[in-house]
């Protein structure tokens, strides 16, 4: 079982925002940390791609999404 969630870090510990269903107490699990990205880091941004660019990215992302469809 995969899956992204979003958490918060308060007194040296990360909290998830919401329940995380499936997951037993004390469960030991891996986690990887990405920081989030505020919404001004994306407007910067804007603009920036070409539209062949940005066209392309998109296909990525498109195609990226399609391999782990079902796994969430």
């Amino acid at each position: 079982m995969s899956r992204m969630l979003e958490v918060i870090y308060e007194d040296n510990v990360l909290k998830p925002l919401t329940p995380i269903e499936g997951l037993q107490e004390h469960e030991r699990v891996v986690v990887i940390l990405c920081p989030r990205t505020g919404k001004e880091g994306l407007r910067k941004l804007a603009g920036t791609l070409t539209h062949e660019e940005a066209d392309a990215m998109r296909k990525v992302i498109n195609e990226e999404f399609e391999k782990i469809e079902g796994e969430w």
